[in-house]
């Protein structure tokens, strides 16, 4: 998958980014006032806590599961990633993957590959892509609705850079810690968050950098946290069909829930988007701070 030369792309995946697992000090929303006070606070007390992690996600067993699990997908797959090669180079000039570098455990940067599911542009435009961006192609829309374009990831994960399931991978200015574990391909956020494009399509494009930052980010922070204290095999295997039932048939309950909370958000925002910005901080970073933190897991939940 390393035939093409890496290059900085014209386009930029959107990453999730979290308060509690990185820096956000470049952010939009930071550069323009919206940063409150609580916020150093807060990661400390966040951060502080991630050494409560579960052992599991730094087990010898887990690394194990994870290269057979990845081994098996692409043998199985192989025809499957054959024809969207082919379909990705047919649908745009360009290449078939898409490659950038993201930062795994402690710190340790790695090429992260994506089949390519937008044009090569000489104008990035902005790093968040919403549902009907026009950069998307035709084959990239089909690929990202049923997420065929995260399969090459499966190699990121044969070569240790990935797990199968965790907090996504960050880009290397953002991430400032040394977390101990490997990213995931899918996770409790992932998979909550999965018609965030639909939902960011309604933000007016100005103000979408900080309704992501503000609004989406710390409700990721808070979903990967609870997956970091709670995971198990089981966890894993759960996630990992919960996954791929997502994909193929009805949205999950998790998705269901998180999309009307990221709604309601999103048409309070189109009405008063300040008032919004101060309360959603304030309450998000309280949220994280507090040591009071619900031992039950969503994923065992749901």
């Amino acid at each position: 998958m390393s035939a093409h030369p890496i290059a900085e792309p014209h386009f930029v995946d959107a990453p999730d980014v979290t308060p509690i697992l990185g820096a956000t000090g470049n952010s939009h929303a930071a550069r323009n006032g919206y940063r409150p006070s609580v916020e150093g606070q807060a990661a400390s007390g966040a951060v502080a806590r991630l050494s409560y992690f579960n052992p599991w996600i730094i087990s010898i067993t887990r690394r194990c599961f994870d290269s057979a699990a990845a081994a098996l997908a692409l043998l199985l797959l192989f025809p499957v990633i054959l024809i969207i090669m082919l379909m990705v180079r047919l649908s745009s000039p360009g290449p078939v993957f898409f490659r950038q570098r993201r930062t795994g455990r402690n710190r340790e940067e790695f090429i992260l590959y994506k089949f390519r599911s937008m044009r090569v542009e000489d104008s990035p435009g902005s790093p968040i892509t919403v549902s009907g961006d026009r950069r998307i192609t035709r084959v990239g829309m089909l690929l990202r609705r049923y997420k065929l374009d995260e399969l090459p990831q499966f190699w990121n994960v044969l070569k240790g850079d990935m797990s199968l399931v965790g907090p996504r991978p960050k880009l290397p200015h953002h991430e400032l810690l040394d977390l101990p574990y490997r990213p995931g391909i899918t996770g409790l956020a992932t998979l909550a968050f999965r018609n965030e494009e639909e939902i960011l399509s309604r933000i007016p494009p100005d103000q979408l950098d900080a309704f992501y930052e503000i609004c989406v980010k710390p409700r990721k922070a808070r979903l990967d946290l609870e997956y970091l204290q709670s995971a198990t095999f089981w966890t894993d295997v759960t996630l990992l069909w919960r996954t791929a039932s997502s994909c193929v048939s009805a949205p999950d309950d998790l998705v269901c829930d998180e999309t009307e909370e990221l709604m309601c958000l999103a048409e309070a925002w189109l009405e008063q988007p300040s008032r919004v910005v101060m309360s959603e901080w304030e309450a998000s970073w309280e949220a994280m701070n507090d040591e009071s933190v619900e031992e039950v897991s969503l994923v065992g939940s749901r």
